[in-house]
């Protein structure tokens, strides 16, 4: 199914879109790279890709040190649920907060927490004080701080491009994620293996200060806020937008459920190499960069051709693809093979994931954007933690093995309910703000 430019939509008197089909020079194609012309968003993203990847390196380097102090699954689980959790409980704040005062504002005032909770990391490590508890109590601070600032950053995005550049904007910053988780874990584990942890924590501090720089000197486009309501009023507000649209309220639940039954397989990541694949934290960094370098491949497909292919469709190809992901994973403890496990699930992650991600940003009016980016991660980072905890939890009661095949079966199962209750997700895919449910749909 081929799909019109979701650039040039409008609506006519029914409410129904009419589209059209971008037109490009001769021997040209329009692709989402073309947001990259707009100075202000092209240092936001490379500013972006490198401090998120030296994030990648970090979460990696704390998997890996959780494991190796406790050689529990368990704690490796809660190391992942301690920095999830705040996220899921402050997203909706967050929402409000986007929605009402300046986002880059606050993205500041985050970053310069996350680098200094970097900068703690890098002192105790170097003082030979690292614990558990430790990396529980800074990943819950650097959680506070990923919390307050993730819908801010979703929500800052299409203003630093005009209006007609917004879904590519939107797009590439999503794929910057899904290039650092490709290049993070590599270069941390070399770092890792040659410097230690503690290089590792004092390069993201750094790079943090660099992302900071960048986002002070960015111009925004500026927005009205909604700062003469109570935030009470104005989150439930948000709530009941999100509630009265299904393909908003479809989003959140595929995002839950890819976070909860895929997300795992990175967490989990470390005690599935050491006791099922007998490698290292070279053959843990293999794992996730197999994982980030089959999302960079999906990006590349994303790139040229989000604008002619419905959202609904990639949805349904990635969520088939995912289902095998962890069965293949589970099936064998042949390393390779566990790559292309990883490498599958890379693929399937970025599809459905910028999918619900341009769907969430296409479908909502302007002076809604931050409260339902909230709703939206609000599922993901539900799913996060519970996959973590839980998985690691079952990991050491059964092992990891089983735990991968039961996401892959959960997986499937959503692919079938959505065929047969979402309409094959066939919801998602204008790009206007659609109308309000009826009391028939199913969600």
């Amino acid at each position: 199914m081929k799909r019109k430019d979701p650039e040039t939509s409008h609506q006519n008197h029914q409410g129904e879109p009419k589209n059209h089909k971008p037109k490009a020079g001769k021997g040209t194609r329009l692709t989402s790279l073309r947001a990259l012309r707009h100075r202000d968003f092209a240092w936001f993203f490379s500013a972006a890709l490198l401090s998120n990847a030296a994030n990648w390196m970090q979460q990696f380097t704390i998997l890996f040190v959780t494991f190796q102090l406790t050689r529990s699954n368990t704690w490796v689980g809660a190391a992942s649920f301690s920095i999830l959790i705040p996220i899921l409980i402050l997203n909706p704040l967050a929402g409000v907060m986007a929605d009402r005062f300046p986002r880059r504002t606050t993205i500041m005032a985050t970053l310069a927490l996350q680098a200094s909770v970097s900068v703690v990391y890098t002192a105790i490590w170097v003082a030979g004080s690292i614990t558990p508890w430790w990396i529980l109590l800074l990943n819950l601070t650097a959680g506070v701080a990923s919390g307050l600032q993730i819908a801010n950053w979703q929500a800052l995005v299409p203003l630093l491009v005009p209006k007609e550049s917004e879904l590519p904007a939107i797009r590439l910053n999503s794929m910057q994620f899904t290039a650092a988780r490709a290049i993070g874990p590599l270069v941390g584990a070399g770092l890792l293996s040659v410097l230690g942890p503690g290089a590792v924590f004092a390069g993201n501090a750094g790079m943090f200060v660099v992302l900071l720089a960048v986002v002070a000197s960015l111009k925004p486009r500026e927005i009205s806020g909604t700062r003469s309501e109570r935030i009470r009023v104005v989150l439930r507000e948000g709530f009941r937008y999100v509630r009265s649209r299904a393909p908003l309220k479809q989003s959140v639940i595929t995002g839950f459920f890819i976070a909860y039954a895929g997300g795992s397989l990175l967490h989990l990541a470390p005690g599935l190499a050491k006791d099922d694949y007998g490698v290292g934290e070279v053959g843990l960094a293999g794992f996730i960069t197999a994982a980030g370098v089959g999302s960079v491949v999906a990006s590349i497909f994303i790139i040229r051709s989000a604008d002619y292919v419905d959202r609904s469709l990639m949805t349904r190809w990635g969520m088939g693809i995912y289902a095998t992901a962890p069965i293949v994973i589970a099936a064998t403890t042949i390393y390779p093979l566990g790559l292309i496990g990883y490498f599958i699930s890379g693929v399937a992650h970025v599809i459905v994931a910028i999918a619900m991600n341009t769907t969430i940003q296409a479908q909502v009016s302007e002076e809604m954007r931050g409260r339902a980016l909230s709703m939206y991660l609000m599922g993901i980072f539900a799913g996060w933690p519970l996959g973590s905890l839980i998985g690691g939890w079952l990991g050491d009661l059964v092992g990891l093995r089983p735990v991968f095949a039961a996401n892959g079966l959960i997986l499937g199962s959503f692919l079938c309910v959505g065929l047969v209750f979402f309409d094959g997700f066939r919801r998602i895919d204008p790009n206007h703000d659609v109308m309000a449910s009826s009391a028939k749909d199913p969600v």
